[in-house]
């Protein structure tokens, strides 16, 4: 049984403070807490809430554990839940390099929707971008949420900070830039021969990610049937590859291919085993679509350097590597393929993602519908 009282505290050098103390018996000793506030009103308040915690069995004990000190044992658990390596390495990074300096040495308990208010005005001001700042706050909401589900802080305070919003974020951060079909054809045809051809012709035409491309296994290609399946990406941790399966399920995904498409990944495994016959490799070693000059896979960071030489070699607008996806997503849309067919060739998490990200390509869809409406009234 919990009881408590509220009293106020003047220190030596004259400051007062209402104090919610709260006592208990744990294990055949007594235990207690103590809140300090400004006000009596606030100091009662607490230990309503304090008492109430007690009767409900949510109450947290009080302790010193400090920010920096949980996110060794935080990531720690997320290991264990099967977290990616590339997943976990950017929480790291994120609280490593944006949250500790400041807010490490606060005990968790201590934490206050304020102090993120702070820090993420602060990570704005000094140029971080509204998106990186978003997945800053993602990233302690996430940390605070684990730390409130094992029973370490009240509550988490991350849900009360203002952060930027991932739609505001998005609209102000960085335009995708695409090619036009006749820009995409230029390049196409400037690296026809290339031993990259294949890889970028594949990428312009299925919009796979670099990751799905380079990580893209022969057994994973149906060159019979003209498909492919998505079932694994390659990322690189601590100079490492890694290899996993896709974040989502709907990443996971099966996507047809053009014949031009096939004909080249035919030319191209053909090429790939006469390389691997010269060099003694077995194909079935790594069974990669995309190898390096020595049958090795391809390391993802080649790949956008390759790309940037092309490009500039065809003498196209420069856009990212990433863009590709982009602009494959761009010509089906114009073409005027069902957002829904577009969006699980892609992988999106969802079709309103789709439309969100490529709404500004279909703009004369308003007035078709417009026009189509006035139609049906028979009107002229």
């Amino acid at each position: 049984m919990a009881s408590g009282t509220v009293y106020r505290r003047v220190l030596a050098s004259g400051a007062a403070s209402w104090v919610a103390h709260a006592t208990w018996q744990e294990g055949g000793k007594r235990r207690q807490a103590k809140r300090s506030f400004d006000t009596k009103k606030r100091a009662q308040a607490a230990l309503t809430e304090l008492l109430a915690a007690h009767q409900s069995g949510t109450f947290v004990a009080p302790n010193r554990l400090t920010l920096a000190e949980f996110v060794e044992p935080w990531l720690a658990g997320l290991v264990n839940q099967g977290r990616k390596p590339t997943t976990l390495r950017g929480y790291r990074g994120s609280i490593e390099r944006h949250v500790v300096p400041s807010l490490g040495s606060v005990p968790l308990q201590d934490l206050r929707p304020t102090d993120l208010d702070a820090l993420y005005a602060s990570l704005l001001k000094s140029g971080l971008s509204m998106t990186s700042v978003h997945h800053v706050h993602a990233v302690v909401s996430k940390l605070l949420h684990d730390a409130e589900r094992k029973g370490l802080v009240n509550r988490n305070v991350a849900r009360l900070a203002n952060a930027p919003s991932l739609t505001t974020a998005r609209s102000r951060g960085p335009e995708m830039t695409v090619w036009t079909p006749a820009e995409l054809s230029t390049f196409l045809v400037s690296i026809e021969g290339n031993r990259n051809e294949a890889l970028f012709r594949l990428m312009a035409m299925s919009g796979m990610r670099r990751g799905e491309v380079v990580g893209l296994r022969w057994s994973d290609v149906q060159l019979d049937r003209h498909r492919l399946t998505v079932s694994q990406a390659a990322t690189v941790v601590d100079g490492e590859e890694s290899v996993d399966v896709p974040k989502t399920r709907r990443s996971r995904r099966v996507i047809d291919l053009d014949g031009d498409t096939v004909l080249l990944l035919q030319r191209h495994r053909s090429r790939q085993r006469e390389l691997f016959l010269r060099l003694g490799v077995t194909a079935s070693a790594s069974d990669r679509v995309f190898t390096n000059e020595i049958g090795d896979p391809i390391r993802p960071d080649s790949v956008g350097q390759a790309f940037g030489r092309l490009m500039k070699a065809a003498g196209v607008p420069a856009i990212r590597l990433h863009d590709l996806r982009h602009t494959h997503a761009s010509h089906l849309l114009m073409a005027g393929i069902n957002v829904k067919v577009v969006s699980e060739r892609l992988g999106h998490a969802s079709v309103s993602f789709t439309l969100d990200t490529y709404a500004h390509v279909m703009p004369g869809q308003q007035a078709e519908a417009a026009a189509a409406a006035a139609a049906l009234l028979g009107e002229r």
